[in-house]
């Protein structure tokens, strides 16, 4: 019903004449409040907090996640924040340039490739005690999954734990090939020749920087013979001597010595290489499950299959490979002068990552109130991930900054096919054995 807005100006009128004569004219314009029956007194023009956010846009995920979900929400659920963006592929080559400038945005996007060598700086604030006081500690499922040695310095939705790698493939190219799903090793070295005969890239995987290699790919070469040896590797129980490490190393660059990964695949950054198998240009598309929805929705014709066996010791989806690391996720700058908005800040991104997986079908630890029916492909998926018996962490995440990023060069250099198993090892494991993480 609308108000008689005549009644309503003559209530106004007699609200400013109640208000003049109870100030005696001593107070300040700018310092006035108004005040209201039952209510505390408010500022009137407060200004905005003004934080700056340096985030990661990798993958087609993060994007939709920045433009769909964190921006598009933000006003409503934290008005009075304003934040200047920055967004990058490269968040770790960011983060080392502030890190040493000492000028850290107010929140960032933290990994554990470069985490350790900020928070040893004193510059990546504990949130242990932010988050418990405020209650938000009680949202995550598995609150032991944030804790990093003495605290907590990232937030994230939970959804990296369940996170896989794995073989997407075109089930039309296999069709028209008549290539069934390799079971074992040698059956993907026949299916990527026959391929390969007729004119068809294998396979499709970033290369450059050592991405495949260094996240995922020797870690499940190693996997697919012996889960054992990978787990005793990520505990730093063994090192890159171990035979079975060798040999994992080896089925690598057996693959690229074919051709298997195409042209200059060392190279090969992470877009151009998700384009090539979007476009039908490569057969197989090996990456982490974080790509599944959106390639279930606009490739007709995807597949998944779990990495194909090299010994007794496993059958494939027996043992998986899980992403995630506790530094991995929102962080906050301990140096920021709005250290309480910016707790909330990353508190309110790690929400909105956790509604994207959410609505995407993706498993989360961080509860935001939502439900979704996962897509069919998205649920094969998890049904895979409950059904592994064995579950073991990245091994990149158990690296201190330097290992990590001459972990990440030899590893290109595999993709090439003309470095071998053994100069990795005679590169490397020295640097292994040096690894301060464990420390």
């Amino acid at each position: 019903m609308r108000k008689n807005w005549k009644t309503g100006t003559a209530l106004i009128m007699s609200l400013l004449l109640l208000t003049a004569c109870g100030n005696s004219g001593n107070t300040p314009a700018s310092e006035q409040t108004n005040t209201a029956p039952g209510k505390e007194k408010e500022v009137v023009n407060q200004q905005p907090v003004k934080l700056k956010l340096l985030t990661i846009s990798s993958d087609q995920a993060r994007q939709t996640i920045m433009k769909e979900y964190i921006k598009a929400n933000l006003a409503n659920e934290l008005p009075g924040i304003e934040i200047e963006y920055e967004e990058t592929s490269d968040v770790g080559a960011k983060m080392k340039v502030y890190n040493a400038s000492g000028e850290l945005p107010d929140v960032f996007w933290s990994g554990a490739d470069y985490a350790t060598a900020i928070i040893n700086a004193g510059n990546q604030l504990n949130l242990e005690q932010s988050i418990t006081d405020s209650g938000f500690i009680n949202k995550f499922a598995v609150k032991e999954a944030l804790k990093y040695k003495d605290g907590i310095y990232a937030l994230s939705s939970g959804a990296d734990a369940y996170f896989t790698p794995k073989i997407f493939y075109h089930k039309d190219i296999f069709q028209a090939n008549n290539i069934e799903i390799p079971t074992t090793y040698d059956e993907l070295v026949q299916a990527s020749e026959k391929l390969l005969e007729a004119g068809i890239q294998p396979i499709a995987a970033p290369g450059k920087g050592g991405w495949a290699p260094a996240f995922f790919m020797i870690q499940n070469m190693i996997q697919i013979e012996d889960p054992a040896v990978a787990q005793q590797l990520v505990e730093n129980k063994i090192d890159f001597t171990h035979p079975v490490v060798k040999n994992g190393l080896d089925r690598v660059v057996k693959l690229a010595e074919m051709g298997a990964f195409g042209p200059g695949a060392a190279n090969v950054d992470y877009g151009p290489a998700k384009e090539a198998f979007t476009q039908n240009k490569a057969a197989m598309y090996m990456m982490f499950s974080w790509e599944l929805a959106d390639l279930e929705a606009n490739v007709p014709d995807v597949g998944i299959f779990d990495w194909p066996s090299a010994g007794e010791k496993y059958t494939p989806g027996s043992a998986i490979q899980f992403w995630g690391s506790p530094l991995a996720g929102y962080a906050v700058s301990a140096k920021s002068k709005n250290v309480e908005a910016a707790v909330k800040l990353a508190q309110y991104l790690a929400e909105q990552d956790a509604k994207y997986f959410t609505d995407t079908g993706s498993l989360v630890t961080l509860d935001v109130g939502a439900t979704s029916t996962p897509a069919p492909l998205m649920q094969a998926n998890i049904d895979a991930y409950n059904e592994a018996n064995i579950k073991i962490p990245s091994l990149t995440v158990m690296m201190d900054p330097k290992t990590s990023t001459e972990y990440s060069n030899f590893g290109s250099l595999l993709m090439t096919g003309d470095y071998t198993s053994d100069d990795f090892i005679k590169d490397f494991n020295d640097l292994w054995l040096a690894n301060t993480y464990f420390e």
